[in-house]
């Protein structure tokens, strides 16, 4: 659980007057720190009415119009507009809800890969699939619960096949009355996460591609920090409202017919597409929902120690090396790959790792 403050919790020095006053009409502060609570201390229900949501229809005891951080050991105070919602909170049950009526809320995960439709020449086909977040874990790894959306073409663009699927999304957004087994039910669904490679889920956050001056959708950091281990990744995030602003600026630029170098050193300066993703029709966090591709990023940084290794080597070196490759005894279940001097641009992420792997013992 969440917990929330009264007035005269709070730090000495955010107790002001005026939320002294607000708090004995029921002001509570919601905290960004967590417990956990026995389910026999529970005393009663209490309704708390968080200002960026809908007000309840029912009397409130309690509402929270502001939330309370520390950062850096210092506390903060700010709007409760500002706060992480868990995309579950997006879903707005329709106000007065439908009476006698079950209402379900679903969470649906997109994923969205390109993958190559023959063997020899590659041909990009874009797969968008869907999963619902409300299936526990062991189903969802089931095959039979991926569900194939569409499929983007190649020369295809992402936005234009998903059109016609964020418009289904955004109707469920707002609720459907379906018939299920003969009962009535009030279905709402809202988007959980969606998942891509690292270039598309760039372009998906509104973010330049990771080659770009500062290519992370998750913070601000330049292509000179990313070594920097000092370097302040909360305080240089990327927050949806702080991206929402510069968005609308840029469109103000195209609105106003702007040079195209004052628009692209605008999109350099705040590492911004030029294009918004259609994502953004949606109720959903950017920055939030869309994960980085950890495997992808692993791997491309072992593919560029690989490099670094291998340009070291002396002739000498290259042949004493692929003697000892040759002769190193390896999993029976493992392929027997290329020259890994020579053909190691052709390798999968996969064969990449397992080459990293046995690194060690091979130079050794």
């Amino acid at each position: 659980m969440q917990l929330l403050y009264y007035g005269v919790e709070l730090p000495q020095k955010l107790a002001s007057l005026s939320r002294m006053e607000r708090a004995q009409y029921g002001e509570l502060w919601l905290s960004e720190l967590s417990c956990l609570v026995d389910l026999q201390s529970i005393i009663e229900p209490a309704v708390v009415w968080l200002q960026d949501t809908v007000q309840p229809a029912n009397e409130y005891q309690f509402y929270v119009s502001e939330i309370l951080y520390s950062y850096e050991g210092r506390w903060k105070i700010r709007n409760v507009d500002l706060r992480h919602q868990h995309p579950s909170e997006y879903i707005i049950i329709p106000n007065p809800a439908p009476s006698n009526i079950p209402i379900l809320k679903l969470m649906l995960d997109i994923y969205y890969d390109d993958f190559g439709t023959f063997r020899n020449v590659y041909h990009s086909l874009g797969g968008i699939y869907l999963q619902f977040c409300n299936m526990p874990l062991q189903l969802r790894k089931q095959l039979r619960n991926h569900f194939v959306l569409s499929f983007v073409p190649f020369g295809g663009e992402f936005d234009d096949t998903m059109k016609p699927i964020v418009n289904e999304i955004k109707m469920l957004e707002k609720g459907v009355l379906m018939n299920i087994n003969g009962q009535d039910v009030w279905i709402i669904a809202g988007l959980g996460v969606i998942t891509a490679d690292l270039p598309q889920g760039n372009d998906l956050a509104d973010t330049k591609r990771h080659g770009g001056k500062k290519g992370c959708r998750s913070c601000l950091v330049s292509k000179e920090q990313l070594t920097d281990i000092s370097f302040d990744i909360k305080f240089n995030a990327r927050y949806h409202h702080l991206t929402n602003q510069k968005i609308n600026e840029l469109r103000e630029l195209m609105q106003q017919r702007a040079s195209q170098k004052t628009i692209d050193e605008y999109c350099t300066e705040h590492s911004l597409r030029k294009h918004p993703s259609i994502l953004n029709n949606l109720t959903w966090n950017r920055h939030l929902q869309t994960p980085q591709d950890s495997y992808h990023a692993i791997a491309g940084k072992l593919q560029r120690l690989m490099e670094c290794t291998f340009s070291m080597l002396k002739p000498n070196g290259e042949v004493a090396f692929l003697d000892h490759w040759k002769n190193l005894e390896i999993p029976s279940s493992w392929c027997r790959l290329p020259n890994p001097i020579k053909h190691r641009n052709s390798f999968m992420f996969s064969d990449c790792m397992r080459l990293v792997m046995i690194m060690p013992f091979l130079l050794r």
